[in-house]
C-alpha cells in the first residue's frame, strides 16, 4: 500500500477562485478547490466500518482502509495516535475512528487522518468480555474453592428473569413435570438493555435477605445474540453472584453460550431447562428407585432366610445331630484321658519335686558349720562374744575360749 501523507507549507497556499462554465481549470487548481471544501467540512467526524489493508510501517504509522459494502476510503494514524492502541489491529475488525478529511494534491487521493479509533460492534463487545473475563478469574472469583454444593433435596427455588420470558416458562414447566412439591418464586427483572443489570443484583440480593425463603437461586435467560446477553456479562452482576450466600446456578442463553456470569456462579446451566433439571428430582424416578430398591431388599431377605433353612436342613441330617449319644460317649473317652494324663503328670511331677527337695537337703546339711563336728573337727569361739575364731594369731594371752566338740564343749584360757 502507498503511503499517503498530508503536508502544509509554510506559507498558506492561496485558494483558487471558482471560475465561470467556460473556463479551464488546472489539476491543482481542481485539488485545491477540493481541499478548501473538505477538510473544512470534516475536520471532526466518527466513521464506523471494517478495517482491511492493514499493515504498520517500520516508522510505525498505520495505514488500512475503512470499507463497508459499497464503499471504501485510505486512512492513516500516525504513531502518537496508534501506541495509544488498548487493542491490537486486525483485518476484518469492526471499528469506529474519530479524525478528519485530508486531501493529498500530489496523488488526487483524500484520505482520513485517524485521531482515535475503538472497537466497535461484537468486536468491541467481546474485547470487553475477554477484558473482565482476565480480570474476575486473576481476582479468583472463579476459583472452585468458593463454589457452593447444592443441597441434595431443592424444595424452595428462587429465579430471577423476566415473567414473560421463555426462560421462566422453561423452568416452570420442566419443574412441574418433574418435581410438583417444588415452591417457585419469581423475581420479575428484565433481561436485556440497559439498566438491567441493576434489576438481575437486585433479585439476587432480595433472595439473600430473605433467609430461608429459597434453598438455591437461578438467574439466566433464552439465547440471543451477544448483545442481547450483555446484561449477564456486567461486572455488578457478577460480583453479586460470588457474593451470594445461596447457591447460584447461571443459565444464560444456549448451550454454546458463555457468559461472565457462568464462570463466577456455582453451576453453569447449558439452558434455563438444563438448570431446572439440575435443581429437581424427576418424582416419577425416584419411586421407580424405591420400587427397585424395595424388590432388592425383599429378595436379599428371603435369600438369608433360605440359606439359613439349608443350614439347618444340613445339621438336622448330619450324623451328630442324628446320633448325639456317640458324641455324648467320644467327649466322655476324651474326658477319661484328659484326667489319666493329668494324673500321670502331677504324679511325675510330685516325685521330680520331692527328688530335687532331698538332694537341696543334703546340699544344706553340708554347708552346716557344725556338720565339720561329726569328722573330729571343732568350733573355737570367744566366750564373751561368741565370735569363731579361725586363726590363731588373732587370739590373745588370758582370752576366755569356748571349745566345741561333737557331744560337748569345754571352756579354756590362752597362755
Amino acid at each position: 500500500m502507498t503511503d499517503l501523507f498530508s503536508y502544509q507549507t509554510d506559507e498558506p497556499e492561496e485558494k483558487p477562485e471558482k471560475k465561470n462554465e467556460e473556463s479551464v481549470y488546472s489539476v491543482h487548481e481542481i485539488s485545491m478547490l477540493v481541499k478548501g471544501i473538505l477538510e473544512p467540512e470534516f475536520s471532526d467526524i466518527w466513521i464506523e466500518g471494517e478495517m482491511s489493508n492493514y499493515k504498520k510501517h517500520s516508522s510505525g504509522h498505520h495505514y488500512f482502509s475503512l470499507k463497508d459494502e459499497k464503499a471504501v476510503i485510505s486512512c492513516v494514524m500516525w504513531r502518537s495516535t496508534g501506541d495509544r492502541l488498548d487493542f491490537a489491529p486486525e483485518n476484518g475488525q469492526k471499528v469506529k475512528l474519530r479524525g478528519s478529511i485530508t486531501v493529498y494534491e500530489a496523488s488526487g487521493r483524500y484520505q482520513v487522518d485517524v485521531k482515535k479509533i475503538v472497537l466497535s460492534g461484537i468486536g468491541y463487545l467481546q474485547a470487553q468480555f475477554e477484558a473482565l473475563k482476565r480480570k474476575l478469574f486473576e481476582e479468583g472469583l472463579f476459583g472452585q474453592a468458593h463454589k457452593k454444593r447444592l443441597p441434595f433435596l431443592v424444595r424452595n427455588l428462587g429465579v430471577v428473569t423476566a415473567e414473560t420470558g421463555a426462560a421462566f416458562q422453561d423452568i416452570k414447566k420442566v419443574i412441574r413435570s418433574r418435581s410438583p412439591f417444588m415452591n417457585i418464586y419469581l423475581y420479575n427483572a428484565r433481561v436485556q438493555g440497559k439498566g438491567t443489570e441493576a434489576e438481575i443484583v437486585d433479585g439476587i440480593r432480595y433472595f439473600n435477605s430473605k433467609s430461608g425463603l429459597v434453598d438455591v437461586i437461578i438467574i439466566g435467560r433464552g439465547g440471543g445474540s451477544l448483545e442481547d446477553l450483555w446484561t449477564f456479562n456486567e461486572e455488578v452482576v457478577a460480583r453479586a453472584v460470588y457474593d451470594s450466600g445461596i447457591p447460584v446456578i447461571s443459565a444464560v442463553g444456549h448451550e454454546i453460550d458463555f457468559s461472565i456470569s457462568d464462570f463466577v456462579a456455582d453451576i453453569r446451566a447449558a439452558t434455563p431447562s438444563h438448570a431446572a433439571e439440575i435443581v429437581s428430582l424427576n418424582a416419577k424416578e425416584e419411586l421407580y428407585k424405591i420400587s427397585q430398591y424395595e424388590s432388592r431388599v425383599n429378595n436379599l431377605v428371603v435369600s438369608y432366610f433360605n440359606f439359613q433353612k439349608e443350614k439347618i436342613r444340613g445339621i438336622e441330617n448330619s450324623h451328630a445331630f442324628r446320633m448325639p449319644e456317640d458324641i455324648i460317649k467320644n467327649y466322655s473317652m476324651s474326658l477319661d484321658n484328659l484326667e489319666d494324663n493329668f494324673d500321670s503328670y502331677f504324679s511325675q511331677r510330685i516325685s521330680n519335686d520331692k527328688l530335687r527337695l532331698e538332694h537341696f537337703e543334703t546340699i544344706f546339711r553340708s554347708l552346716n558349720p557344725e556338720s565339720v563336728l561329726n569328722r573330729g573337727y571343732a568350733i573355737v569361739k570367744d566366750k564373751k562374744t561368741s565370735k569363731i575364731l579361725s586363726e590363731a594369731k588373732r587370739i590373745i594371752k588370758g582370752q576366755e575360749l569356748e571349745i566345741k566338740f561333737k557331744d560337748g564343749s569345754i571352756d579354756a584360757v590362752s597362755e
